[in-house]
C-alpha cells in the first residue's frame, strides 16, 4: 500500500499521467432514466474503456509509479477479474512481468483476456485464498503486492473519472457509483467533492455483499456475512485497514442495496433502452437508479464500470426468467 495521501492534485497529476493509455470515455444522456421528470441521467461508458472495464486508469497510474527495479521485478495481483485484465493490459504495454492469483469461478471471458496479455495465471480455491497467497509471494520475491482498492495509486487512477465527469458536467449535484472495495468510488468522489463541493454521492452494493454499506452504518470495520452474487465485482471481502474505508465514511451521502433480480433486470435494460452490453456489476448504477428514481436532483451521472461477461453468461442474464447467476 503506498502512503501517498489522495488528494485532487495527485488524481490530477495522475490524469495527466495515464492519458496516453486510456480513453476518455463517454458522458451520454439517458432520455430513459430521465423520462417523466426534470432531472437529466448521463451515462459514464467505462464500459468502453481500454480492456472494457474502468480498470485499467488505476492500474497505468500505480505502474508508471514504480521505480525501474520494482519494474524489472514485476507485480503481482489478486482478482476475480476485471483488476487483473487491467493491469495485465498496464503491465505489457509497460513491458513490466505480471502474475495474476485467481479463484477457479472466475468468468471465463475474463480468463481469456488475462491469456490475451500474457499474465502468468494461478489458480485457487477462493478470492481469499488467493490474496493472501499473492502477498506472500510478493513478500518472498521483492515483486510489488497491487491491490485494487488498497493503494493510493490506484484509487487515484480511478479518480480520474471524477475529473472528467465533472468537465463533462460541471454542475453535476448526484453522482452514482458502484463499490466493490471502493477504490474508484473513493477518487472519483474526492475529485468530486473538491471540485464540486455540493454535490452529493449515492455508493451501490450488492444487498448479499453489504460490506463496506454495513461498516459505514455501523461506525466501524468488522465482519459482515457475505454471499455469492451474480454481481461479483461488487463482492470484495476487503481488509479492514483497508483506506477506502474512512474516504468512503466521510464522502459518501447515502448507500443503496440491489437484489440480484434488479441488477439482472438492470442488464437488461441496458441491453433494451441503451443497446449496451454491460457486466451485472457495470450495471450497479443504472440498478440503482431504477429502483430509487432520484428527486431534487437537477444533473445525475451514474458510472457503468464494465463490460467483460462471457456471450454463455450474458444469455441467461438477459432472459425474462433471470434473476441470479
Amino acid at each position: 500500500m503506498s502512503d501517498t495521501q489522495v488528494t485532487l492534485e495527485g488524481i490530477l497529476a495522475a490524469h495527466k499521467a495515464i492519458r496516453p493509455y486510456v480513453r476518455r470515455t463517454p458522458l451520454d444522456p439517458s432520455h430513459s432514466l430521465a423520462l417523466g421528470s426534470d432531472t437529466e441521467v448521463h451515462l459514464k461508458l467505462e464500459c468502453f474503456q481500454v480492456t472494457g472495464s474502468f480498470k485499467p486508469r488505476g492500474a497505468f497510474a500505480r505502474l508508471l509509479a514504480l521505480d525501474p527495479e520494482q519494474r524489472r521485478k514485476g507485480v503481482v495481483a489478486s482478482t476475480a477479474g476485471n483488476h487483473g485484465i487491467g493491469l495485465a493490459y498496464a503491465a505489457q504495454r509497460l513491458g513490466i512481468p505480471v502474475d495474476v492469483y485467481l479463484p477457479y469461478w472466475a468468468d471465463r471471458s475474463k480468463v481469456r483476456a488475462l491469456e490475451q496479455y500474457n499474465a502468468c495465471l494461478t489458480w485457487f480455491e477462493s478470492v481469499e485464498h488467493a490474496r493472501e497467497s499473492a502477498k506472500d509471494h510478493a513478500q518472498k520475491t521483492g515483486k510489488t503486492f497491487v491491490s485494487a482498492y488498497n493503494d493510493t495509486h490506484m484509487i487515484m487512477g480511478g479518480g480520474t473519472i471524477g475529473i472528467e465527469i465533472h468537465e463533462d458536467l460541471p454542475d453535476i449535484d448526484l453522482l452514482v457509483v458502484s463499490v466493490g472495495g471502493g477504490g474508484m468510488a473513493a477518487g472519483a468522489g474526492i475529485a468530486l467533492k473538491a471540485l464540486a463541493p455540493n454535490a452529493k454521492i449515492w455508493a451501490v452494493q450488492a444487498a448479499k455483499s453489504p460490506k463496506m454499506a454495513q461498516w459505514i452504518k455501523q461506525g466501524h470495520t468488522g465482519s459482515v456475512p457475505l454471499a455469492k452474487t451474480i454481481a461479483e465485482g461488487l463482492a470484495v471481502d476487503m481488509e479492514e485497514d483497508t483506506i477506502t474505508y474512512p474516504i468512503l465514511r466521510d464522502l459518501i451521502d447515502r448507500f443503496v442495496l440491489l437484489e440480484e433480480n434488479e441488477v439482472s433486470h438492470a442488464v437488461r435494460w441496458l441491453l433494451n433502452e441503451h443497446q449496451l452490453l454491460v457486466e451485472p456489476s457495470g450495471a450497479a448504477a443504472v440498478a440503482a437508479l431504477l429502483k430509487e428514481r432520484p428527486t431534487g436532483f437537477s444533473r445525475v451521472a451514474a458510472v457503468l464500470t464494465g463490460r467483460n461477461v462471457s456471450g454463455e453468461r450474458y444469455s441467461s442474464l438477459i432472459s425474462p426468467y433471470a434473476t441470479t447467476g
